[in-house]
């Protein structure tokens, strides 16, 4: 038995209101199978690479088609390229940057700055502005699609730290000035500023107030993910049990396969359309229901993995849960992505930079042969999550928990 059904959204919260910020369909920017997407920005975009829960998402939203990412951002860096000047004069750092990024043959580049620059206030905005359009233009012969980022809201983390207020009075400033920006080069353009706010501080979404933590990370992945026309999608799949009858009476997000009853319990197969978000982070839970269970505790193994026990009535119900053999992929495909980008930053800028290809190169430059042997290693982890990213089938299997075992949710 088969039956097939169109995709759905079922979004739970991730625990703040960057989960709810959805984007008109002529405001996407469609992802194509080879995209190579490039992550260009000053410490936001760095970090990112360190968590891996944006490229997650953008590799599991689309499982056959196949995209890969870079990261580019360098800390404190500006649209002047100033911090990858490193050891040379400033305004070397912005033929480095393009060189970078043409290296990085981006077919979609993700750009992020204005944090730095608004702390100079209204009075740095012309300055800002100039610079930026010259790094666009500059960037605009990769014939890449260009996506801007808006910097993100400081958090008040009470004293002693400083009121972010006056601050973010300014961010607001830049970031009314980078959405122009966008809008008057026709580039989709993200507001995480008005996206990420906390709902309460123990929902924090940064350490300090000015960088995110992981929950950050995860609420701008939700939204720039969403704002690239994708999003991430939950199964809820609903049985009815008849003795040895098991039928299907609604099903989103999966293909459903080999409906079985008997002893009391169902079996049957599934494939997911797509993997779900983020083990724990209740991004996209999987909801299941199965009505006509004699009462009792029952307990649901995935691959021969138990995952949850319930009530027959609690089954009725439904039971949403985010554990399971496809979220412990999503986690392995997040790290396999850490291990790729640690690879690629150190095949872009290995730490002895000035003696690989500085101005000290005449004393080890020839171990600029090796900076390549990292791309292999890279290659192998791409291909990896090339493979994980398509979902395969799984074995559900709910009967009766023992006595020993048995309780409710």
């Amino acid at each position: 038995m088969q039956i097939r059904f169109f995709f759905a959204v079922l979004v739970f919260s991730t625990g703040c209101a960057a989960s709810a910020q959805p984007l008109s369909a002529e405001d996407s920017l469609e992802l194509r199978d080879g995209d190579r997407i490039v992550f260009l920005g000053n410490t936001f975009i760095e970090r990112a690479q360190n968590y891996g829960y944006l490229e997650t998402l953008l590799a599991v939203g689309g499982p056959r088609r196949n995209v890969t990412f870079r990261n580019l951002g360098w800390s404190a860096d500006n649209v002047f390229g100033h911090s990858r000047a490193v050891f040379d004069r400033p305004s070397a750092g912005f033929g480095k940057l393009r060189k970078q990024v043409v290296e990085a043959k981006p077919t979609v580049l993700v750009i992020g700055y204005g944090s730095n620059a608004a702390y100079a206030g209204r009075k740095g905005l012309d300055s800002f502005l100039e610079g930026y359009r010259r790094l666009l233009d500059a960037l605009a012969g990769t014939g890449a699609r260009i996506v801007l980022l808006s910097p993100i809201r400081l958090e008040n983390k009470g004293p002693p730290l400083p009121n972010p207020g006056p601050q973010n009075a300014n961010l607001a400033v830049y970031v009314k000035a980078i959405g122009e920006l966008a809008a008057g080069r026709d580039y989709l353009y993200v507001n995480l500023f008005k996206a990420l706010r906390a709902e309460g501080p123990d929902r924090a979404l940064t350490d300090n107030g000015i960088h995110l933590n992981a929950r950050g990370y995860r609420a701008a992945a939700r939204t720039i993910a969403a704002a690239l026309g994708l999003d991430v999608e939950g199964v809820e799949v609903r049985l009815e049990a008849r003795g040895d009858a098991v039928r299907a009476s609604s099903a989103r997000n999966a293909v459903v396969r080999e409906l079985k009853g008997g002893a009391g319990g169902v079996s049957f197969s599934m494939t997911r359309s797509m993997l779900p978000g983020f083990p724990g982070g209740g991004d996209a839970a999987e909801v299941l229901s199965i009505g006509g269970l004699l009462p009792g505790a029952y307990a649901l193994r995935i691959d021969g993995v138990e995952v949850i026990k319930a009530t027959a009535a609690t089954w009725k119900v439904g039971v949403a849960f985010d554990r399971g053999p496809d979220f412990d992929r999503v986690d392995k495909i997040r790290r396999l992505g850490v291990e790729k980008n640690f690879f690629y930053f150190h095949r872009y800028r290995p730490a002895n930079w000035p003696y690989i290809y500085g101005f000290r190169k005449h004393e080890q430059g020839n171990n600029a042969v090796e900076i390549p042997l990292f791309d292999p290693l890279i290659a192998e982890k791409e291909a990896e999550i090339a493979r994980l990213r398509v979902p395969v089938a799984r074995s559900y299997v709910l009967l009766p928990a023992s006595a020993e075992q048995g309780g409710s949710r």
